[in-house]
């Protein structure tokens, strides 16, 4: 299943309104999240927040967001793989790339 970085940004005004989007969506949307979607991690700092998920697809994840609009008003998306330790995704991944190199 990919797995997805989600880069939230939000300015101070908008700190309170994001604190209070974070309250109703981990005591209430995470404990019914779509098929398919898992919350791994979250970190914090002063401007936003950065979260780790698995998902089928990036709109599933766009969906989610999108009751939530300090989350999902600057939200970055980006589909990622774990280097370390190791996956087999990642493993593929640079076979891929030592393959691509090593046919031109």
């Amino acid at each position: 299943m990919p797995m997805y970085l989600v880069s939230h940004k939000w300015s101070e005004e908008e700190l309170l309104g994001a604190t209070k989007e974070a309250s109703k969506f981990f005591t209430s949307f995470l404990e019914n999240l779509p098929d398919g979607v898992e919350f791994l991690a979250s970190y914090n700092h002063d401007t936003g927040a950065y979260t780790i998920w698995r998902a089928p697809n990036r709109e599933t994840l766009e969906k989610l967001f999108k009751e939530f609009p300090v989350f999902s008003k600057k939200a970055e998306i980006t589909a990622i793989i774990q280097s370390y330790p190791p996956t087999v995704e990642y493993t593929v991944r640079m076979w891929d790339m030592i393959l691509a190199l090593s046919e031109k």
